[in-house]
């Protein structure tokens, strides 16, 4: 995995390390947990363009990059 920078080109090693922790797509649900946002909020972003998201195979279930969710997460302090 490729490490995530903040919109200012910041380097953020510890969202890489949570980011090995996971599988490299997840659902909805865990992408909640992991953002600490509702499922209703993702699939907003995802609506407006703000959260890619994808259909493996023949599924009808959407997958998120993990990386694409942490990169939702910002340092701000």
């Amino acid at each position: 995995m490729t490490a995530k920078t903040t919109r200012e080109g910041q380097y953020i090693p510890e969202l890489l390390e949570l980011a090995e922790t996971y599988p490299s797509m997840i659902g909805y649900p865990e992408a909640a947990k992991l953002t600490g946002s509702s499922v209703r909020t993702l699939k907003r972003l995802t609506d407006v363009g703000d959260l890619p998201c994808y259909r493996v195979g023949r599924a009808r279930v959407l997958r998120l990059r993990t990386l694409d969710v942490l990169a939702l997460v910002r340092r701000v302090a």
